[in-house]
């Protein structure tokens, strides 16, 4: 849907590229409505396509056969796998951002590499399901993930967002397979009721990796103990919080090396790490080899060289 309405709008609006088969990138900014404060997009679009918008300024919204809609407002991302579902489609101020759009079946050996050097396995038969769920159409924003990745991607150059965006929307498909519903995330392994200062400490690690992170500030910012944190954070999530803490910078630094050309110290320091000797160590121990290594295998594994 939004695929069409760009490329009918000419190389005035949007920029577009191919990173792998079956993948098109559109870098575009639509001008805010002179007339009317809403200007109509038209539903359509093929079958087996999947469209991720990311919204950096500007609104859509989407309205539904049913009734229901579906709003994205910057900074948000709005997912599309089917628009036989909705009635209407309209922006408002200068929408602008990057546009994946995804052709299934000329994408799926790529999607399947792309999911293997992120170590993700995508079920798009799931992926389907979930999304005729909400009728084809859902929009995420103010969470820890979209938060996380407007945090990330402004670090980026435009080269840099594109491919980012690419790999990140590969990683909401396989998280639409592995989702679980606001009322499983409350609940520990053992099923028990987590409580919410835990919850909220969780969201906090996942957008402030940069960030110096101690047992002190973070039992200050959420006025806890250091013992309820600390025996409180494993009980409910399995492992020691710094453990997690770790975990979670290595992954943002494995996929910054992966989508960007970011100077592996640079990749480092934007994890919260300060050292390159601990970040080497640390991260050779989760994948075997050291930063620089990796980016040559994922170079040679997913898309093309930059």
């Amino acid at each position: 849907m939004l695929k069409e309405y760009l490329l009918s709008q000419g190389s005035a609006t949007g920029r577009w590229s191919s990173s792998m088969p079956g993948v098109q990138i559109c870098r575009f900014s639509l001008p805010e409505p002179e007339q009317e404060p809403l200007r109509s997009v038209p539903v359509c679009g093929a079958p087996l396509q999947f469209e991720a918008l990311f919204c950096m300024t500007g609104r859509l919204t989407v309205r539904e056969l049913q009734g229901a809609s579906c709003m994205v407002e910057a900074p948000g991302i709005f997912l599309l796998s089917d628009s036989s579902a909705l009635h209407s489609c309209r922006y408002s101020g200068n929408l602008s951002g990057v546009l994946i759009a995804v052709d299934a079946k000329a994408a799926k050996e790529s999607l399947v590499t792309v999911c293997s050097t992120l170590g993700m396995k995508l079920d798009t038969r799931i992926v389907k399901k979930k999304m005729t769920a909400r009728n084809g159409c859902t929009a995420l924003h103010g969470t820890p993930w979209t938060q996380a990745f407007f945090e990330t991607v402004r670090r980026l150059s435009e080269q840099e967002q594109e491919r980012y965006c690419v790999f990140k929307s590969v990683e909401l498909l396989y998280l639409l397979c592995t989702e679980v519903s606001e009322s499983d995330e409350s609940l520990s392994g053992s099923g028990c009721p987590v409580s919410q200062s835990l919850l909220e400490v969780k969201a906090y690690i996942q957008t402030h990796l940069s960030d110096k992170l101690t047992i002190a500030l973070l039992c200050k910012q959420f006025s806890v103990s250091p013992t309820f944190l600390k025996e409180g954070f494993r009980r409910a999530y399995g492992v020691p919080i710094h453990t997690y803490l770790i975990q979670q910078r290595l992954r943002r630094a494995q996929e910054l090396i992966c989508t960007t050309r970011m100077p592996i110290q640079q990749i480092a320091q934007a994890v919260g790490y300060e050292g390159m000797s601990q970040f080497n160590a640390a991260f050779k121990r989760e994948y075997g080899m050291t930063p620089g290594q990796y980016r040559k295998m994922s170079e040679t594994a997913t898309l093309r060289p930059f």
